[in-house]
């Protein structure tokens, strides 16, 4: 397994038995959106490549979840993840658009008002656990 191909999940944007909806980040800090399609006999989800300002404008309700999917930023670029022995593998998807099943139905919007904003104060001493919060939560700190 090449670990180019691993995905680590950033933050769970939905969860019901098991994630629906996530963002994960490659090994080169690539940040993917995923949306699960199956789930039986294992978990499958078609991701597509997308910049911070596009997830905020998702975050902030601005676009909906099918419209990123229909029109990913890399034109007709998406990505096969598989959840096998406790790891997202993701490849190249074969096709350049998706079937309906793997799209999500419209008007699927984050509600900006649910957004949960915590203000943290660090000493200058502990710079690096901030950083790796930062990574591991996707935390934006001004």
């Amino acid at each position: 397994m090449n670990m180019d191909d691993i995905l680590n999940i950033e933050k769970v944007l939905d969860y019901c038995d098991v994630p629906q909806l996530f963002i994960a980040r490659d090994a080169f800090d690539t940040l993917f959106i995923c949306l699960l399609y199956e789930d039986d006999p294992v978990c499958k989800y078609t991701g597509i490549k997308i910049s911070s300002k596009k997830l905020n404008n998702f975050y902030d309700g601005k676009c909906d979840l099918r419209s990123l999917f229909v029109q990913p930023e890399n034109s007709n670029e998406y990505f096969d993840i598989i959840y096998d022995k406790g790891k997202y593998r993701k490849s190249t998807y074969p096709e350049s658009q998706l079937d309906e099943k793997r799209l999500p139905a419209e008007g699927y919007k984050m509600d900006s008002e649910e957004r949960e904003e915590i203000v943290v104060n660090i000493p200058v001493k502990d710079r690096n656990l901030l950083s790796e919060l930062v990574h591991k939560f996707g935390w934006a700190c001004m």
